[in-house]
């Protein structure tokens, strides 16, 4: 009898202790800190061929993503973070004023007045009122096209210059956001 008793408290106290680390556990996910949102560096996932055209070169300065209504940064890079294959992520220059991304942008994108040397010299990413403030262009987007893994081309400029010779054939024509009757102040 003493061994039953035994028994049905250590599977008691066993029971509890696991209730109390499911508690914890959920306690912990709902006291998480927000993080910053930063742009995703294009090794972190297999890169994707974007290929753009922009109202102006916009080819020297730092992306950002705004908010679908284009009117906040939601994602920024890290000073470090503005390389590619240990290069500066300035896009690759195709034929017909055509861009190949070399930095994770997407069709919320902006440009900051920072250029790629000067961003990745700072020591930490500026705050989120500086940042706003660097905002060049909220809509620089004339065309954006996503052809696929980068990994799936043998000779990826050749081969990009030839689907914009062509029309595009395969490649996802992405819907650019057109600017709003937005006024923005600029002090």
């Amino acid at each position: 009898m003493k061994s039953f008793a035994f028994l049905c408290c250590t599977m008691l106290i066993a029971s509890m202790g696991c209730r109390s680390t499911q508690q914890t556990s959920a306690n912990q996910v709902e006291k998480a800190p927000e993080r910053e949102l930063r742009m995703p560096t294009p090794t972190n996932s297999t890169p994707v061929a974007i290929v753009y055209k922009t109202t102006k070169d916009f080819s020297n300065y730092v992306p950002v993503i705004l908010d679908a209504q284009h009117k906040h940064i939601v994602s920024y890079p890290a000073p470090t973070d503005v390389y590619y294959k240990g290069q500066l992520a300035k896009p690759t220059a195709l034929e017909n004023g055509y861009w190949l991304d070399n930095r994770g942008i997407n069709e919320h994108v902006a440009f900051l007045s920072y250029t790629y040397e000067e961003y990745s010299q700072l020591g930490a990413a500026p705050d989120m009122q500086l940042l706003e403030s660097k905002i060049m262009e909220r809509y620089p987007l004339m065309e954006m096209y996503d052809c696929g893994k980068r990994n799936h081309f043998t000779d990826e400029i050749s081969e990009l210059n030839s689907l914009i010779k062509d029309g595009f054939p395969g490649c996802r024509k992405l819907h650019i956001p057109k600017p709003m009757n937005v006024t923005l102040n600029k002090e």
